[in-house]
């Protein structure tokens, strides 16, 4: 994907509209986090200021020296122990809401892509909406946690030490100022040069992790053919592309880190050179001018985190624009925000005048100008050559994708107007591709639902229960990554099953009926004609599994060439006949 360049005006809003967004929830967090701040710095700077006095009776000295002396030290050191109690606080105040924010970001970003139809999660691997929803959401927690609490704290410490070294001598503190704006302002032009290297390092990240997912899904292929080398060579050449940037990201933190850093160790030069006279004069005390220096070396610290702040805020910024980019985008629901209710009977379903091309190639269509009438409660039977727009056809009943308005009718009603979430409720759905979740038989048979004992009877329909038997836990079984623990065959009576238990008003079967033996084929059809009233469409290569059906229709590069009941198709001259001759011939 190619990811357009954002000025930094559009990314601070990005940012603040982040905060305004998923602050205030947390507001009593980043409340008490800003008043432990401002506690820890307080202290933190009024330290020197005693230790200033302490050096200035020192240097006095007089009778009550020891004294006065033991009670500066005194009070250091409960401010000490102060700083350290109130600096915890102040982390696990910020840090706190960070946490908070990533699980509900995530949780919010799983949800907007779960609602997602189908031509986003096509555009969008699997492996690069993972690095999004985990790399990137890491960033965000750093943003709202790390990142808070450095903005806070940076800006309390400038305003709180700067303050005080004004009371002590307010040209000092100018003069001492004048090499941290130099340090910023120049590092101004290394930032934007840090946000194209993070964007171009968080893309070649899921680049790389959307590599090894698939690598690891088909690790059983990539075995079969002894390509380890190859997979392994492609990941070398995606993960030096990472590193090479993520060094070159590294090299601009050098950059940064020591500027940040001389500004504050020539801050102790200016000082010496402007205050030492100044002390010599009497114009400031000894021990003014080493609260001075103790004040300075106090901003050193949140001079130097400044370069680390830099870098989280650029993180941040450019994950954002990663998850805006898939998170901001309305699901293709042509539907809302008035959709007509699903019939709750077996449909009847309408085509009309139907030609539909992918996004992807919008010139080149792969269905043309298909009509066609499934009265509710018939089976309605598809064949065709690979390519022929089988499964793209089942694709614009089911609604996976979007078909053009005014094209397929449900009951009479645009399919396009049907409420998405009722429509797909009332369907049962076996895909050509069986996918099983890495967890039991059961759960991926039941999908979460209760099981009210129709379980065990589409496991007997879909012969499941002999091979449930020989599992060594039964339907308990853990199945593995994609269902790997199971057979081709297994996976895909499983993927039956699953259709079979839902109640259903329009059953969909594409092309899974070649996985199973003519016996299980005989069974499943059978169950079918005998369960529920359902409207019915099989797609399917065996004209075994569609010969009972009410309408059979042919499809070749898109377009209906025949139409009939399986009688009347063996009767006519055409692909339909030659492929019954052909299947009858191997039967026999």
């Amino acid at each position: 994907h190619s990811f357009p360049t954002r000025r930094s005006s559009d990314l601070l809003n990005a940012v603040f509209k982040f905060y305004r967004t998923h602050g205030p929830p947390h507001w009593r967090w980043y409340l008490a986090g800003v008043v432990t701040l401002l506690c820890t710095n307080f202290l933190s700077v009024r330290i020197p200021v005693y230790l200033g006095r302490a050096i200035d009776v020192i240097k006095v000295g007089g009778d009550n020296v020891q004294a006065d002396v033991s009670f500066y030290a005194g009070v250091i050191a409960a401010m000490g122990v102060g700083i350290i109690v109130v600096r915890t606080l102040s982390r696990v105040a910020f840090f706190t809401p960070g946490r908070l924010v990533e699980a509900e970001v995530k949780r919010n970003l799983f949800a907007k892509l779960l609602r997602q139809q189908l031509p986003f999660h096509q555009t969008y691997p699997a492996g690069d909406l993972i690095s999004r929803s985990s790399s990137d959401v890491g960033y965000v927690r750093l943003l709202a946690g790390f990142g808070a609490f450095g903005i806070v704290n940076t800006g309390i410490a400038l305003v709180m030490a700067i303050a005080q070294m004004t009371e002590i001598n307010a040209f000092l503190a100018a003069v001492t100022m004048v090499p941290v704006v130099l340090a910023l302002l120049s590092v101004r032009v290394f930032i934007k040069r840090m946000f194209r290297l993070v964007h171009k390092m968080q893309k070649e990240l899921a680049q790389l992790s959307d590599h090894v997912l698939s690598t690891y899904q088909g690790i059983a292929t990539v075995k079969s053919f002894a390509a380890e080398e190859a997979f392994a060579e492609r990941f070398d050449v995606t993960n030096r592309d990472y590193l090479r940037t993520s060094e070159q990201r590294a090299d601009m933190r050098a950059i940064i880190g020591p500027i940040l850093a001389f500004a504050a160790t020539l801050n102790v030069f200016v000082l010496l050179y402007f205050g030492g006279p100044m002390a010599i004069r009497n114009e400031i005390s000894v021990g003014e001018l080493v609260a001075f220096i103790a004040l300075t070396g106090f901003l050193a610290g949140p001079i130097r985190g400044a370069s680390f702040l830099l870098s989280v805020f650029k993180q941040a910024e450019a994950a954002l624009q990663r998850i805006d980019e898939v998170a901001d985008p309305l699901p293709e629901r042509p539907d809302l925000p008035n959709p007509v209710a699903v019939p709750t009977s077996c449909p009847e379903l309408r085509v009309e005048h139907l030609t539909f091309a992918y996004p992807d190639a919008p010139d080149v269509p792969v269905l043309h100008d298909i009509q066609l009438v499934v009265p509710p409660g018939t089976t309605l039977g598809i064949m065709g050559a690979t390519g022929s727009g089988k499964t793209t056809l089942v694709r614009m009943l089911t609604r996976l994708f979007n078909p053009p308005a005014g094209t397929v009718f449900v009951d009479g009603i645009d399919i396009r107007s049907l409420d998405l979430d009722g429509w797909r409720q009332s369907l049962a759905v076996v895909p050509q591709r069986a996918f099983l979740f890495s967890e039991s038989v059961r759960d991926n048979i039941l999908l979460g639902a209760p099981d009210d004992g129709r379980l065990e009877q589409v496991l007997t329909t879909t012969t499941m229960d002999v091979d449930i038997a020989a599992l060594p836990q039964g339907t308990e079984t853990l199945v593995g990554e994609a269902g790997v623990m199971l057979s081709g065959g297994q996976r895909q009576r499983t993927a039956l099953a699953r259709g079979l238990v839902r109640d259903h008003t329009l059953l969909v079967l594409d092309d899974v009926l070649s996985a199973v033996d003519h016996k299980t084929e005989h069974q499943l059809i059978a169950a079918m004609r005998s369960g529920g009233p359902s409207t019915s469409i099989i797609v399917t290569n065996r004209i075994s599994a569609i010969q009972h059906a009410d309408q059979i229709i042919m499809l070749e590069d898109g377009a209906i060439v025949q139409r009939g009941d399986h009688a009347s198709l063996v009767l006519e001259e055409g692909l339909y006949r030659d492929i019954w001759e052909r299947q009858s011939d191997s039967a026999a």
